[in-house]
């Protein structure tokens, strides 16, 4: 296994289930490169592991490593570094841990209660000044995914297509390979 520290970041790749393929089809920038829907954060303390994110089911959430990766079964999960050498990480779990217990922002709008995935890390992060929000998509091409329109629809809101958000691939691309360096893929 990786050799892990606090403030790697886990990014993890599209699944089957039909939110993934969603964010999936939606936010993918290169298909050359990998497709992530989720983003999570490490902690290590006293030589454990510990996975710091929000996931719809359990809103902001810390997991050990093995009960993370055993809900993630058949995702390839890529291990990326931050190369800036000014982040206080001590600082950035703290922020982390300080959110644990808020519900998962199901509508991905900011100013909705809670977060989402890619929102944590953004938040978290902040006095580094490293991630930053960027117009969202929910289609390619500008357009807006049928299934978007009805996932919608459902939350009687309208679609923030083009306000500002973020999501795992766009915290790669404009981050790779600048800030973040992939160190491999978690070996089950």
């Amino acid at each position: 296994m990786l050799e892990l520290k606090s403030g790697d970041l886990l990014f993890i790749q599209a699944s089957t289930e039909k939110l993934s393929r969603l964010i999936a089809a939606s936010t993918q920038a290169d298909m050359n490169q990998s497709n992530y829907t989720h983003v999570a954060l490490v902690k290590r303390q006293n030589g454990n592991y510990f996975v710091l994110h929000v996931a719809p089911e359990y809103g902001c959430v810390r997991q050990t490593l093995t009960f993370f990766l055993a809900d993630h079964p058949k995702q390839a999960i890529d291990v990326y570094r931050l190369t800036a050498t000014k982040i206080d990480f001590e600082q950035v779990i703290t922020r982390a841990e300080s959110l644990l217990g808020q519900p998962y922002n199901h509508s991905f709008i900011k100013d909705q209660p809670g977060y989402y995935c890619s929102e944590f890390i953004c938040e978290v992060f902040k006095p580094a000044a490293i991630f930053h929000e960027q117009p969202m998509h929910f289609g390619p091409h500008n357009t807006i995914l049928p299934e978007w329109q009805t996932y919608y629809h459902r939350l009687s809101l309208p679609v923030p297509n083009g306000q500002r958000g973020s999501s795992p691939n766009s915290l790669i691309k404009e981050n790779v390979p600048q800030n973040l360096e992939w160190l491999g893929s978690l070996q089950r």
